[in-house]
C-alpha cells in the first residue's frame, strides 16, 4: 500500500512537472533589451523609439555598431553637445577610421528585429552629414517634399542643403541615418571620424 502510494505521488509529480514545463514552454520568454540596454526599449513596439535598432548599417564599408557602454555614451554625448547642439542621440559609432573618398556610401538593410516591423528597404537611406570639426562642406540649397508631413493631403515641401562633393574632407561627423522601409522607418545616429 505504501509502494503504490509512494508511486501515485511520483507519477503525480512527473504530471505536474511535465505540465508546468508545456506551460513554461507556451509562455514566451522574456524579452531581453537589444543594444543599447541602457536606453528606453518597448516590447510592444521595438522600433518606436527611433534609435536605430530595428536596421543594419555600414558607412564606407566600415560596420556601425553600437556604443554598448553607458559611460562611453555619456561621454561622447558630452563632446558631441559642445560641438554641436543639433546632433544628439548617437548610440551608434564607426569604430575605424573612414577615407574620405568612401564616407559617403551608406549601405542599409533591416535586421531580424526590424525586419518584420520596418520591412525591406523601400528606397535609399537618407542620410544628414553634421561636420563636427568646422570642415567646409560644398553644398547648395534644394526644395524636397517630405512625404511623411502632408497638408490638405500634399506633401510638405521644405528647403535643405544637398552635398554637392563626393568624398568628405577629414574630420569627426555624426550621420543621422534614416532607414525607409516599407512597413516603416528607424534612424541612426552614427559618429564617425573621416581620414584623407
Amino acid at each position: 500500500m505504501k509502494r503504490t502510494a509512494a508511486v501515485a505521488a511520483l507519477r503525480c509529480a512527473l504530471a505536474h512537472t511535465v505540465v508546468l514545463a508545456g506551460l513554461a514552454a507556451a509562455l514566451p520568454a522574456a524579452a531581453q533589451v537589444p543594444p543599447p540596454s541602457y536606453t528606453r526599449f518597448s516590447e510592444r513596439m521595438p522600433c518606436v523609439d527611433r534609435i536605430g535598432r530595428c536596421f543594419d548599417a555600414t558607412i564606407g564599408g566600415k560596420p556601425v555598431v553600437v556604443i554598448g557602454e553607458k559611460a562611453e555614451f555619456d561621454k561622447l554625448k558630452a563632446q558631441l553637445q559642445s560641438l554641436n547642439d543639433n546632433v544628439r542621440d548617437v548610440y551608434w559609432i564607426v569604430r575605424e577610421p573612414v577615407p574620405g573618398k568612401q564616407a559617403l556610401d551608406v549601405v542599409t538593410q533591416p535586421n531580424a528585429l526590424g525586419l518584420p516591423l520596418v520591412g525591406d528597404e523601400k528606397e535609399e537611406p537618407d542620410v544628414t552629414v553634421y561636420a563636427l570639426d568646422g570642415q567646409n562642406l560644398e553644398s547648395e540649397p534644394e526644395l524636397v517634399a517630405n512625404q511623411s508631413v502632408r497638408v490638405n493631403g500634399q506633401p510638405v515641401v521644405t528647403q535643405q542643403e544637398t552635398l554637392t562633393q563626393d568624398f568628405l574632407p577629414p574630420g569627426r561627423y555624426a550621420f543621422a541615418i534614416k532607414y525607409l522601409g516599407r512597413k516603416n522607418w528607424d534612424r541612426k545616429w552614427v559618429f564617425l571620424s573621416v581620414v584623407k
